[in-house]
């Protein structure tokens, strides 16, 4: 994996994820990636997602590949039916969500925020 963190950093830090499951968005690569690498790190079961599935899949299988749970679901984060396939699938694949990283970036509105309607 390559968040950069220390492995002794990792056994004095307060936060034991085992069980848990995050699903983290745009974590093919840069803060996304390296938050999901860093959860299953932690324990968590995590859900990789972002546009390109096979960027996705290379991160996938690097944290199985150091012993960490990952599943594959790609998602464009702009379209609502994308976004509930990706909440549905997630917990479909693992039961539950506990964690929710919105890391993917778009804009799919512009105006107040008041006059978002969901």
């Amino acid at each position: 994996m390559t968040c950069g963190i220390q492995e002794e950093t990792l056994e004095n830090t307060p936060f034991d994820l085992t069980g848990k499951v995050a699903v983290i968005t745009g974590s093919s690569r840069g803060i996304g990636r390296s938050s999901a690498e860093l959860l299953a790190k932690l324990g968590a079961k995590v859900v990789i997602s972002s546009r390109k599935v096979h960027a996705c899949e290379e991160v996938a299988e690097g944290i199985r590949k150091a012993g960490g749970d990952a599943h594959v679901i790609p998602c464009n984060i702009s379209r609502r039916e994308e976004v509930e396939v990706l909440i549905n699938g997630a917990t479909l694949h693992y039961g539950k969500i506990d964690i929710l990283v919105c890391n993917a970036a778009v804009n799919p509105y512009y105006g107040p925020l008041l006059d978002i309607e969901d």
